[in-house]
């Protein structure tokens, strides 16, 4: 225990104790968990969920081991409310409150303290890039248990961390409901999609037509601007790439932006509608996500030469790159080759089937847009939450 105290900037009223420094060590036990015998295949005949380093803070997970298996290997058995940390692999250094009862591998640690669970959980949230990451050990990413044990927190009296828990678990839950109202959106237009281009619901007439098209025949494909290192600016011409398409929506954040002083091509300066496609990328599940550009750019702006343009006036176009026929047919491409990559002639002969009864396709956009509005409504709400809380962490946390 440390002799040095603090007081945070924020604090609730009827409390003035200053906060007293402890090691993890000094006031929680540490467990790791391990995995059973891999011989043993009757060890995953079970019910007791089996939580890895990636699923932590997962209601459910994708294996189940039973009884047998946690008394014959190190597993351990963790409750619903325990502090879990992922030690390694992609999630290093994340923590969560588990949502349900069952059993840990050796990447997951959990922390059982005499300090309060959630207040312990939030200190992690708020320095998890300062201080776990300082930490990170091989070219994984590695922590370990000793790690975690020497790290020093500022605690106020259980009283004062009930009250901060208590009121941040409210924000918690407000972010978790949003979060859920995101899902069942995404989840609906879906199901819409699938419907409405498998021609289960119409908007139209029975015998209003629909016609079978390959993309090429309602636009144009370019691809993107070619540079090197060396055109890179802090400022010039806005150059769009992969990482700058989230969620069908193009991202504008600045510290996402590439500028070059080398001019483009006029075809490919991206013109209101025009959907940009990743056609390249170190990461296969990435190739072929899109966004259409909504003109929303004050000045002259391309994509690079991994991405490509799709020029259409076809109001739904967009929503095509959005359908799991479009899915399956990047996967068909894709799935044959060692090489992530995308030309526009595979883009071209892409086929689906859309309706040519202008009525129709007006009332099907329009649907579209509506629920693309609900979705960057709830979404502008949900980063608004996430970054008050992550205010609110700076103030109240030594």
């Amino acid at each position: 225990m440390s002799e040095e105290k603090l007081v945070p900037k924020l604090r609730f009223s009827g409390f003035t104790d200053e906060w007293v420094s402890y090691k993890i060590g000094d006031i929680s036990k540490t467990y790791s968990g391990g995995t059973p015998s891999t011989s043993k295949r009757e060890y995953y005949e079970g019910n007791i969920p089996f939580i890895k380093s990636g699923e932590i803070g997962n209601e459910v997970t994708e294996q189940y081991i039973n009884e047998e298996a946690i008394n014959n290997s190190s597993a351990k058995k963790v409750q619903k409310g325990d502090l879990l940390l992922a030690l390694y692999g992609a999630t290093s250094g994340e923590v969560a409150i588990s949502k349900i009862d069952g059993a840990i591998n050796q990447a997951v640690l959990k922390i059982d303290n005499k300090m309060n669970n959630y207040f312990q959980y939030n200190y992690f949230v708020k320095y998890k890039d300062q201080i776990i990451h300082k930490y990170l050990q091989g070219g994984q990413g590695n922590l370990s248990a000793n790690i975690i044990k020497k790290l020093e927190f500022y605690y106020p009296n259980l009283e004062e961390q009930q009250k901060i828990s208590n009121y941040l678990l409210l924000i918690d839950n407000k972010i978790e409901l949003l979060e859920k109202k995101h899902h069942e959106y995404q989840n609906f237009k879906k199901y819409l999609m699938q419907q409405i281009f498998a021609q289960k619901l119409r908007f139209a007439d029975s015998d209003s037509c629909w016609k079978e098209i390959s993309l090429k025949d309602i636009g144009t494909f370019y691809r993107g601007h070619s540079y090197n290192s060396t055109n890179v600016a802090d400022e010039g011409l806005l150059v769009l790439r992969s990482n700058n398409i989230q969620g069908n929506v193009l991202d504008f954040s600045e510290d996402g932006l590439q500028f070059v002083d080398k001019d483009c091509k006029k075809e490919l300066e991206l013109q209101k509608n025009d959907i940009v496609i990743c056609m390249s990328n170190g990461t296969r599940r990435l190739v072929g996500k899109s966004a259409e550009y909504t003109g929303n750019y004050e000045n002259k702006v391309t994509v690079g030469a991994f991405c490509s343009i799709f020029r259409t006036k076809n109001k739904l176009a967009k929503y095509l790159f959005q359908t799991e026929s479009y899915k399956k047919n990047l996967y068909l491409i894709l799935a044959g080759t060692n090489i992530n990559n995308l030309k526009n002639s595979d883009l071209e002969k892409f086929k689906f089937n859309i309706p040519t009864n202008e009525s129709e396709i007006n009332k099907i956009h329009d649907l579209f847009v509506s629920i693309d509005n609900k979705i960057d409504y709830n979404k502008k709400q949900l980063e608004e939450i996430t970054l008050f809380k992550k205010g609110l962490l700076q103030q109240m946390f030594v």
